[in-house]
């Protein structure tokens, strides 16, 4: 039997240490969370970069000359509406060479909106941000 004086359970200070104490941990990890999140949306960048790579080969070796259009490429569109992070572009294409380009929209957290992130016909990836 316990004594009358021993109560059970949490006292409001108790339990309001607790909260303080996850509140701080979770303000802790959120830059992290944030870098990873957007480090997976540059590795989906450059898989894209990629795959419009590809189809420009392809397109290279069917026309002796690559693309200036990337809706002209025997690829899936990477600009189609699920893809909310990227605008992909063809910034330079002469027949011999090209540069394609993943361009950050507006609606990307500071200081990633400015970032784009670049591939050449030999896989060159460039950036004018980090590669993380």
């Amino acid at each position: 039997m316990r004594p009358s004086w021993f109560k059970t359970g949490f006292t409001l200070t108790e339990i309001l240490v607790v909260v303080v104490i996850i509140a701080i941990l979770a303000t802790l990890s959120m830059p992290m969370l944030v870098k990873t999140i957007e480090k997976a949306k540059i590795g989906e960048a450059i898989s894209n970069l990629n795959l419009i790579r590809t189809g420009q080969k392809i397109y290279f070796l069917e026309k002796n000359t690559f693309s200036s259009d990337i809706s002209r490429l025997n690829i899936e569109d990477p600009n189609d509406p699920t893809n909310r992070y990227f605008e992909y572009s063809m910034p330079s294409s002469s027949g011999s060479d090209f540069t394609s380009r993943a361009q950050r929209r507006n609606n990307a957290p500071l200081p990633y909106s400015g970032y784009y992130y670049e591939i050449d016909e030999n896989g060159t990836v460039t950036s004018n941000g980090p590669l993380l």
